[in-house]
């Protein structure tokens, strides 16, 4: 397998290797060579490198020497990816490469992530085009190439495939310091720190699943003729699946027979979470709608913000008013309370929660923590707003100046059903009607508060 490191910041004698486990890291087992003024090849009998990521890696102080950019060298212990295209030439590592292979590595197919890359890039200035994954050696790239590299540089090696995960989804959030031309210490540390908690591994939980299933019914005992069922392995068999704990008004543990709290942390992940409220006049309300915002970013539409008739009330209409209402009543003595990423909330849901609503569909979190669950939406399967954009295969179709971000359904035989739902922006001609409005639960990481 073979290629050409095109990277303006790389030196060009770098190591490469076929990452076979998908790391983005070179292991001593892989298979690997050095590049001789970027060129490369790999040999192995190993065909699953054509399958595998390509890795570089930039050593120490390899950017004083680099062919390109001779006056630069802060890059230092940082890395670029391909990602597996299964070919055996034509291989060419770069920063957009990098950003492709990281958005792979998220779960996107290499059209998807393609597209995606290009759309963000555009979004940013970038003169992205069909044949992006060529375009990575150009001098339009020089910036990007210089400071990002930095930034992986930077970066804790321990979740560096998560960590690129990160950066290839938001580089729209990240415009200032991926784009400047004096990029400094500070900006780079904010960062790294950013991206770091974001991509930071925690304990998952486990389905919840509980009970054996058998020809004649769930059981509690496991039926000889379909042996190892969930139930006997991981969380679910040493403790239900999850680890949940009620907490005060003021953050501190209550008993787990407590009738009345606040919060519920998951002693798995250490995310805290809020529990809704009954009362329809509270903005903690379970069923409250509110529309999407993200100061700077994305403004709501004014046709969703007038559905919810908020304005004349408490004037709570966004996702960002509800997060600033919330961290200003500190409850449960937090002030770091955000929207969950698509992840934390789709850990939240127990699988083997047998309780039913009056309408005979199960819930989809725990009924002992989590009482008060949403049930109104567009689509009425208990569906909140999360963080995390999502870059489908329709992008250029989509409504200008709209965007689409990932939801999941959380009641009933469709529980833990997700898709992407096209919200308007204050972009949007007016007269459309309105896209989407949807329940909040929040999360705060209390590490961080």
């Amino acid at each position: 397998m073979s290629g050409t490191i095109t990277a303006l910041s790389a030196q060009g004698d770098e190591k490469v290797c076929a990452d076979l486990n998908g790391d983005f890291a070179c292991s001593s087992d892989e298979p690997s060579t050095t590049a001789n003024n970027g060129e490369y090849t790999i040999t192995s009998t190993n065909k699953s490198i054509l399958q595998s990521p390509i890795v570089a890696e930039l050593a120490s102080g390899s950017a004083t020497a680099s062919r390109n950019v001779s006056s630069y060298s802060s890059v230092s212990d940082s890395l670029l990816v391909a990602p597996a295209q299964n070919q055996e030439t034509g291989n060419d590592i770069n920063v957009i490469t990098t950003l492709v292979a990281s958005q792979v590595a998220g779960g996107a197919s290499i059209s998807s992530a393609i597209e995606a890359v290009k759309t963000q890039l555009q979004a940013i200035g970038l003169p992205a085009t069909d044949d992006l994954m060529s375009e990575g050696g150009d001098n339009d790239y020089l910036t990007l190439d210089k400071n990002l590299l930095t930034i992986i540089g930077a970066m804790d090696k321990a979740n560096t495939d998560l960590s690129l995960v990160t950066i290839s989804s938001k580089l729209s959030e990240y415009q200032v310091a991926l784009l400047s031309d004096a990029l400094t210490d500070e900006m780079v540390s904010l960062m790294v720190s950013d991206i770091n908690l974001v991509s930071k591994v925690a304990p998952l939980n486990d389905t919840g699943v509980t009970q054996y299933f058998s020809d004649s019914g769930d059981s509690n005992d496991s039926p000889a003729d379909y042996p190892g069922q969930d139930v006997d392995f991981g969380f679910d068999n040493t403790d239900g699946g999850f680890k949940f704990v009620k907490l005060d008004s003021q953050g501190e543990t209550l008993a787990d027979d407590a009738t009345e709290w606040s919060c519920v942390k998951d002693e798995r992940s250490g995310l805290v979470w809020e529990t809704k409220v009954d009362d329809a006049d509270s903005p903690q309300y379970k069923d409250r709608l509110f529309v999407y915002q993200v100061s700077g970013k994305f403004e709501p539409y004014s046709e969703d913000i007038d559905a919810l008739n908020c304005k004349s009330g408490d004037g709570i209409c966004s996702t960002e008013e509800y997060v600033e209402y919330v961290n200003t009543q500190q409850v449960c003595g937090v002030t770091s309370w955000r929207l969950p990423t698509f992840s934390e909330f789709y850990n939240l849901i127990d699988f083997g929660e047998t309780e039913k609503d009056e309408d005979d569909r199960v819930y989809g979190l725990n009924r002992t923590y989590f009482p008060r669950q949403t049930v109104v939406s567009d689509f009425a399967e208990g569906e909140v707003w999360t963080s995390t954009e999502f870059f489908t295969e329709y992008e250029e179709y989509k409504t200008d100046g709209a965007m689409y971000v990932e939801v999941i359904q959380t009641r009933g035989s469709t529980r833990g059903t997700t898709y992407a739902v096209e919200i308007y922006s204050d972009q949007v001609e007016a007269d459309w009607g309105t896209s989407y409005q949807l329940p909040i639960r929040l999360v705060a990481n209390t590490e961080s508060n």
